[in-house]
Formats: structure tokens, sequence, C-alpha cells
């Protein structure tokens, strides 16, 4: 039975849109934990993963036998076994979830360490936003675009009748679709309905000409003043960091990662998922600038 749930775990995987070499490295981690523990995965229960992250942290390091493996390998060997219980109670081996909570350390530093703003400073920019800074709050978070994207995002991208902006060509020449909220449409209308006839470029700089990522970066440092962000974050955040930030806050609200990846137009389902990496860490320092 072993064997039988690895090899569907390995094709779950790769169907979910794991890569090949990820695929195969989890089912191996599991694999790992499955002859450690000598149980069926009937009679497993969070006390056992919890016994195995603690023989983890204290596993020596096959590279260097003097040092024990990384937090981030434990966490990745972790991250294998939630997906084996979740692809078990997918597929209806398992009548519930198991459900696994660990306790990392308080120090730990996860090797994804992007900046990102909570969803109430996110609400707050909103707050304080004038009609433009408006708009660029609604693509580079709310639509989620890139840098690139947003700078090249013209009248055209843009159709308010059904509700959708389109990326011609992002990352990797791929097209995708971005459905846009009621509000961000009828804000898009809005500010269409104001340029039209003035310009023919969908977002100008003070010179007339195509606002560029260093307007874009100064505006929301601006921004950011405005809301009483600290100086040494203000620092560390940039235009990009509000594509971070709907990545952080959809998987916090609970959507399914492949539907994260298909929003934000990631190749592989692993870069979507170091948005659940963030270390908490970064958690406690967001909630300190309340």
């Amino acid at each position: 039975m072993t064997n039988e749930t690895l090899k569907n775990y390995l094709n779950y995987l790769i169907i979910k849109g794991y890569n090949e070499e990820t695929s195969h490295n989890r089912t191996g981690q599991v694999k790992e934990f499955l002859d450690f523990i000598k149980l069926s995965f009937e009679q497993i229960n969070e006390e056992h993963i919890n016994q195995y992250y603690y023989y983890l942290k204290q596993r020596p390091n096959k590279k260097y036998k003097e040092k024990t493996i990384s937090i981030n390998t434990v966490i990745h060997h972790i991250r294998a076994i939630e997906l084996y219980f979740e692809m078990l109670y997918d597929t209806g081996k398992l009548k519930e979830p198991l459900q696994i909570n660990i306790s990392y350390p308080r120090n730990y530093q996860s090797d994804f360490k992007r900046e990102f703003l909570s969803q109430d400073e996110i609400e707050k920019l909103y707050k304080v936003a004038n009609p433009l800074e408006t708009i660029i709050i609604h693509l580079a978070y709310g639509c989620g675009l890139r840098v690139a994207e947003l700078v090249a995002v013209t009248k055209q991208d843009i159709y308010t009748k059904e509700n959708i902006l389109i990326v011609p060509k992002g990352k990797f020449n791929k097209r995708r679709i971005i459905p846009l909220t009621e509000k961000i449409t009828q804000d898009l209308q809005e500010y269409l309905q104001s340029i039209e006839g003035k310009q023919n470029t969908f977002i100008l700089n003070s010179k007339g000409r195509k606002m560029q990522e260093w307007t874009y970066n100064k505006i929301l440092k601006q921004l950011l003043k405005r809301i009483k962000i600290k100086q040494d974050r203000i620092n560390k955040l940039s235009i990009h960091s509000l594509r971070h930030s709907i990545a952080t806050h959809l998987l916090q609200n609970g959507m399914e990662l492949e539907k994260v990846r298909d929003f934000l137009g990631h190749n592989q389902l692993e870069t979507t998922e170091t948005y659940t990496h963030i270390s908490m860490n970064q958690m406690r320092s967001i909630r300190e600038h309340f």
C-alpha cells in the first residue's frame, strides 16, 4: 500500500504543476518519513509529525556531518508530508484532513525574504490615494502585474465590459487574462473617460511620457510616508512589493495555490509556493509597525 500511495503522490504532484525534480524529491522525503514512523498512513496523527520534526532538527547534514540540516530543509520535508496527506484526503483515502501545526523557532529566517504590505496597510494606501494613484495600486496590487507589465499596459489591454485585463506578453511571452473586481472596473472606466482624447499612453509621467519603474516606485514611497510606514521599511519596499502582497493575501485568504499561480502567471507551482514560506519574523515585523 505504501509504494502505491507514493506512486500516486508522485503523479499527484506532477498533475498539480510541480516540476519533475521537485516531485521526485518530495516523494523521497515522504518515503523517509514513512520509513521512520513505521506506521500505515491511516495510523499517523499530528503527534507523529511533530515527533519527526524534532528528529529532523537534530539530523546530521549528509555533506557536513558536524552540522545539522538547515531549518529551511526541515520545512521542505514537512511541506512534502503536508502535501502527501492532502493527496490522501483529496483522493478519498482519508475521511478527514490531517491538521499539521508546527511551531517553528522564533528566530527562523526563511530563504524567501520578499517584502510585502499587510492587508490593513493596503486599505490605508487606498484611503490616502488620489485617482491616479488608485489606478496604480489597482494595477500593481489588484491585478498583480509585474513591473514590466505595469509599464507596458495600454488602453487596449483593458476590457471594462468584460471585466478583464489582458497581459498580451508577460514573462516568457505568456499571454494571460486577469479578472477585474467591480470596483477596479469602475475606477478604470472613470480614468479612461478622464484621459479620452488627451493622451494615447495609459499612464503618463509629469513630462508627458510613459511612466517608468522609478516613477512608480517614487509614487508608492510617497504613499507609504502618508500612511506613516517607518523609513527603514519604505527603503525595502518597491512597486513590485504590491505583487508580492496580493500573492500573500490571496493565499492567506484561502485561495488554492493553482489559482494563485494562474493569476500571477507563474510557470512553475514552486514559484507560487514560495509565498507560503514567508517567515514568522516577517509577519511579526509587519505587526510591529501597526
